[in-house]
């Protein structure tokens, strides 16, 4: 895997996966209300699997909620992205 902490980086290097990941940020119902920004991500050298990690300040001031995303390329050629969120404590 190839870590990347710029997100221009990240969506030069897989733009697939990158269009997966935040496609699905964009589209998913805990995305809409608050904004998620871009951290960091990692990308396998094929090509087929990515994850990144987004954050933003939590609605209670203390500390950041983290979001991240993972994406694996099937073998029908989709993509099956996963999410997992860390709440600030």
């Amino acid at each position: 895997m190839i870590p990347v902490t710029d997100e221009h980086k990240f969506w030069q290097l897989t733009p697939d996966a990158a269009a997966e990941l935040f496609k699905y940020r964009d589209e998913n119902s805990y995305a809409e209300v608050l904004s998620w920004g871009f951290d960091r991500g990692n990308a396998s050298d094929d090509k087929t699997s990515a994850y990144a990690i987004f954050s933003h300040v939590a609605i209670s001031g203390w500390g950041k909620d983290v979001l991240i995303l993972s994406a694996r390329k099937q073998a029908d050629g989709s993509w099956r992205v996963t999410h997992e969120i860390e709440r600030a404590a």
